[in-house]
């Protein structure tokens, strides 16, 4: 403890508005506020990765996490990477990574589990009929695994381009609107994957049935917020249908 105590760090924990900025931001970028060069970013990830699987329970978020699991967890942290850790104020990036990494792995648990349902409902719609009709998932509709941006350090993720009709500030003024400020997730939005780059964009997923909407926002922005920041962001799309009508 007194080595701790007396640490002076080099890199101070960010402000929360940049500590949340970080959670969702492509990994290039997070290296880049971490002062770490590739190789010693993907050995931290890696190791941060595989303890957390042994000792966190990641069908939970980071605040849902048992307090003294986490204590263990950052004093591993201070053992096993010294030469990484000694200069981060409380070791805040492996909460970082933590957080990511939850985050993600409890999206695609959802996602996997609503995908069980609507197969379950569609084979019991058609039950009487033929099963020809019963038409898998595609792949490809399927958010991406927890850590394929950690396969894909050096490049860039499929879909992660800014679309080439995409009016950021638009973007941005809609989702400042919110009854929370999401103008953080800007970035996201105007992305090939999402789909959400323009006003257009925006008006026709506000056309689209609520549940259908949510599933829409819980799939490409689940790890990035919360259920209540989805709720809100999925209010202000109401509005914006009702101001269509």
């Amino acid at each position: 403890m007194t080595a701790t105590a007396t640490r002076t760090f080099s890199i101070p924990r960010p402000s929360e508005a940049d500590f949340r900025r970080l959670q969702h931001t492509r990994h290039e970028e997070i290296a880049r506020a971490l002062d770490m060069n590739t190789d010693d970013f993907m050995e931290f990830k890696k190791q941060v990765r595989e303890k957390m699987y042994a000792s966190l329970n990641h069908s939970k978020k980071f605040d849902e996490q048992d307090p003294s699991a986490w204590r263990r967890f950052v004093q591993w942290a201070y053992e096993a990477m010294p030469s990484l850790i000694s200069k981060y104020e409380d070791a805040w990036p492996v909460e970082l990574y933590v957080k990511i990494s939850l985050n993600k792995r409890i999206a695609q648990d959802r996602h996997q589990f609503r995908k069980a349902v609507a197969k379950y409902k569609r084979t019991m719609g058609l039950r009487s009929s033929s099963s020809t009709g019963e038409a898998e998932m595609s792949p490809a509709d399927l958010p991406p695994p927890y850590d394929e941006e950690d396969r894909a350090i050096g490049g860039e993720t499929p879909g992660a381009s800014m679309h080439p009709d995409a009016a950021p500030e638009n973007i941005e003024n809609f989702l400042r609107s919110c009854d929370f400020d999401l103008g953080h997730l800007t970035s996201a939005f105007v992305t090939r994957r999402a789909g959400l780059f323009n006003l257009e964009r925006l008006e026709l997923l506000a056309s689209w049935p609520a549940a259908l909407r949510r599933d829409h926002l819980e799939r490409h922005f689940g790890t990035m917020l919360d259920d209540v920041e989805i709720e809100v962001l999925n209010k202000r799309f109401v509005e914006m249908s009702h101001a269509q009508i």
